[in-house]
């Protein structure tokens, strides 16, 4: 059984700037490298940099597994951006959370919070070159465009947008 729970409150940040941490050194290593992950982990996944982004309308949940002590993952949506629209900001699993049916679960949730809200799609960034790609054209979102953003340091994203109509 896997529950999504919004968090709040101190503490929040930390722990999911270590997970975020954990996740992106193992999984983006082949994709970014080392500086790269280094660089966006403390301009992204910070605690200074979440809990910036919570202040601008972001909400951070994590997935926890039934028999987990902290989190498998988490994400971060923003509702309305734009107007109409759920953004999924963030979404990252552990490894040993991965190919559980897990994301499935996610975008379930982002799908049901949308229409509650009122909201006629979810869309989200994602790398060029990260096999997430797949997961999310299987779930029915579809790449809308692409967009190149200098970040800072030497560094950009090369991202598609993908969206997915409700």
């Amino acid at each position: 059984m896997v529950k999504i729970v919004e968090v709040t409150g101190q503490g929040r940040e930390a722990t999911t700037a270590a997970l975020a941490a954990e996740i992106w050194n193992e999984h983006y290593q082949a994709l970014l490298g080392e500086k790269q992950i280094a660089y966006m982990l403390d301009k992204f996944q910070s605690e200074t940099a979440l809990r910036q982004e919570e202040g601008e309308g972001y909400r951070t949940f994590w997935i926890m597994e039934a028999t987990a002590q902290e989190p498998s993952g988490y994400f971060m949506i923003r509702l309305n951006d734009p107007p109409g629209k759920l953004f999924l900001s963030k979404l990252y699993l552990r490894a040993s959370s991965r190919g559980k049916g897990i994301s499935r679960l996610v975008f379930d949730y982002l799908k049901q919070t949308a229409r509650e809200h009122g909201l006629h799609s979810l869309w989200l960034t994602v790398n060029k070159g990260n096999p997430t790609l797949e997961i999310y054209k299987h779930y029915g979102l579809a790449v809308t465009d692409s967009v190149v953003t200098d970040i800072g340091g030497g560094y950009v994203m090369d991202d598609y947008i993908m969206e997915l109509l409700l």
